[in-house]
C-alpha cells in the first residue's frame, strides 16, 4: 500500500491562509495602525501586499529546489541535526507565541466589551482544549473546515460592508497622508508582522498540490482588497468616532442595520471566533509536526496539550500584564519574528543549498 504524497490542495491551503488573515482586520485598530487616519491603512494594505511578492522569494526558490521537502526537513539535510533543533524550537515558539497572541486579543474584546458570564480565563482554556482535538484530526480536517469557514467570513465581511454604504458620510473621509507617512509605514509593519501565512507554507507546501502560485496571488490580492473596502466603510459611517476605538470593525457592526438583523455585531463575533479556532488549530498542527520532527509522533500528540497550556497561561497572563501588553501588541518584537520565519530562515536554507549543490557539481566535474 502506498502513502499518500499529498494531504490537501492548493485551494484548501489558501483557504485556511485566507481565513488565519481575515484575523488582522477584526483586532486592527488606531492604536496598533500608528494614528488616527485610518485611510492611510488602505496605502499600508497596498504596500504590504507588494512586499509580500518580494518577502516570498525565498521560500519560492528554495521550494521549487526541494518540492518534498519543508524547511524542517531541509535543516536537517543542510545543517545537520543541531542545526534541525534550532528550526524546530524556533518554529515551534513562534507558533505558540502567534496563538497567544490572538487569544489575548480575544479575551481583551470579551473583557471590555461582552461582559461573559463566565471567566475569561476559563474561556481561554476551553478554547485551546478544543483547539488540541482539531489538531489531533489533521491538517486535512482543519482544511475542511477552512472552506466552510471561509464562505460564512467573505458572506459575512461583505455583509457588513454593504449594510454600512447606505449611512457612509463623504465627510468623514480624511485626506490620504494629511499627517505624513508615518501611519501608512507602521500600518504596513503591522500587516506584514501578522503575515503568519509564510511560516505556514514553510512547512506545509510540500505537501500540498495543485496551483499554489495562483493560489498565493488570489489569497494576498483578495485579503488586502477586502480589508481596504472594510475601512472604507467604517470609516464612511465611523469618523473620527472610531479613533479611541479599541475595536473599530466590532464598533461600525454594531452601527449597521441590515434588515432583519438590526445589529451586525453579532456577525462580527462569528466571523472572529470562527477565524480564531481555524488559525489555532492549524498553528497547534504545525507545533505538533516541529515536535515529530525533534521526536516521534506519538510524542508529539503528547506535547501538544503542554503547548496548548502554555498558551493559554501567556495569553491570560498578557491580558492582565501592561509591560507584557507593551511588548507583544508592540510592532517590532512581532515584525521580527515574522521576518526571521518568513524571510531570514528560508533565505539561510536557501543559500547554502546553493553552495552545497554548488561544491558538489564542481567535485563532480573534477571527477
Amino acid at each position: 500500500m502506498t502513502q499518500r504524497k499529498y494531504c490537501i490542495s492548493a485551494g484548501q491551503l489558501f483557504s485556511i491562509l485566507f481565513v488565519n488573515r481575515s484575523v488582522i482586520m477584526l483586532t486592527f485598530n488606531t492604536l496598533l495602525g500608528g494614528g488616527s487616519n485610518l485611510m492611510d491603512n488602505i496605502l499600508s494594505a497596498a504596500l504590504a501586499l507588494g512586499i509580500n511578492f518580494i518577502a516570498i522569494l525565498p521560500l519560492y526558490f528554495l521550494h521549487r529546489r526541494n518540492r518534498t521537502e519543508n524547511v524542517l526537513d531541509l535543516s536537517e539535510k543542510l545543517l545537520g541535526k543541531p542545526g534541525m533543533l534550532v528550526f524546530v524550537l524556533l518554529y515551534g515558539l513562534y507558533f505558540m507565541a502567534i496563538d497567544s497572541y490572538y487569544l489575548s486579543f480575544f479575551q481583551l474584546f470579551l473583557n471590555n466589551v461582552m461582559e461573559p458570564l463566565m471567566p475569561v480565563w476559563l474561556i481561554a482554556f476551553a478554547i485551546v482544549a478544543v483547539i488540541c482535538y482539531t489538531a489531533y484530526q489533521g491538517i486535512e480536517a482543519v482544511a475542511r473546515t477552512a472552506g466552510f469557514v471561509l464562505v460564512i467570513m467573505v458572506i459575512g465581511i461583505v455583509w457588513i460592508g454593504v449594510a454600512l454604504l447606505p449611512k457612509i458620510q463623504m465627510i468623514n473621509y480624511e485626506p490620504l497622508l494629511y499627517n505624513g507617512p508615518e501611519q501608512m509605514l507602521t500600518g504596513t509593519a503591522l500587516f506584514l508582522a501578522r503575515s503568519t501565512g509564510f511560516a505556514t507554507m514553510a512547512l506545509l507546501l510540500p505537501r500540498v498540490h495543485g496551483k499554489k502560485k495562483h493560489g498565493f496571488v488570489a489569497w494576498n490580492v483578495g485579503i488586502y482588497s477586502l480589508i481596504s473596502f472594510l475601512i472604507l466603510g467604517m470609516v464612511g459611517v465611523g469618523g473620527s468616532y472610531l479613533k479611541n476605538q479599541l475595536f473599530p470593525v466590532y464598533t461600525a457592526a454594531a452601527l449597521a442595520d441590515a434588515g432583519i438583523l438590526e445589529r451586525l455585531d453579532v456577525v462580527f463575533i462569528t466571523i472572529w471566533a470562527a477565524g480564531l479556532i481555524i488559525q489555532m488549530s492549524t498553528d497547534a498542527y504545525l507545533f505538533m509536526l516541529c515536535a515529530r520532527k525533534a521526536t516521534n509522533k506519538m510524542a508529539s500528540r503528547v506535547v501538544l496539550p503542554f503547548g496548548a497550556i502554555a498558551v493559554a497561561v501567556l495569553s491570560v497572563l498578557t491580558t492582565k500584564s501592561l509591560p507584557l501588553q507593551r511588548l507583544f501588541y508592540g510592532v517590532p518584537l512581532l515584525f521580527i519574528l515574522t521576518c526571521c520565519v518568513a524571510v531570514l530562515f528560508p533565505g539561510v536554507l536557501l543559500v547554502v543549498d546553493i553552495v552545497k549543490r554548488k561544491k558538489l557539481s564542481g567535485k563532480d566535474a573534477k571527477v
